[in-house]
């Protein structure tokens, strides 16, 4: 069993934020959340169930996986080499899905080295 760092899990969902170009206030209005309730869960203020956090994957088109990864620091610099060449959301769905593809990788190579 783990524990969740939600301080982590908030840094992650800033980064996917900033990675859209996307607010906090957009995204806690697709949740149905006040801005003020977004930003502690961004802080890592506030604890958030399972549920909330496949809202907000889900708003963010990501996984939950993405949010809970601790891993993830080179991402942004994946993210800001493609920025303002992604036009459509379809170009962003497959930078993702290529992105998930080698997270697959990475993982299971780690899994072979183990």
């Amino acid at each position: 069993m783990y524990t969740t760092d939600f301080k982590q899990v908030g840094t992650n969902i800033k980064r996917e934020l900033e990675s859209r170009g996307m607010t906090q206030q957009k995204l806690a209005d697709a949740l149905g959340v006040s801005k003020q309730v977004m930003n502690k869960i961004i802080k890592g203020l506030k604890a958030i169930n399972v549920t909330e956090l496949a809202k907000i994957a889900a708003a963010l088109g990501v996984t939950t996986d993405t949010l809970l990864n601790a891993e993830t620091a080179s991402v942004p610099a994946v993210s800001l080499s493609f920025m303002g060449k992604i036009k459509t959301e379809e170009e962003q769905n497959k930078i993702d899905f290529i992105r998930s593809a080698i997270d697959d990788i990475y993982f299971l190579e780690e899994l072979l080295h183990d």
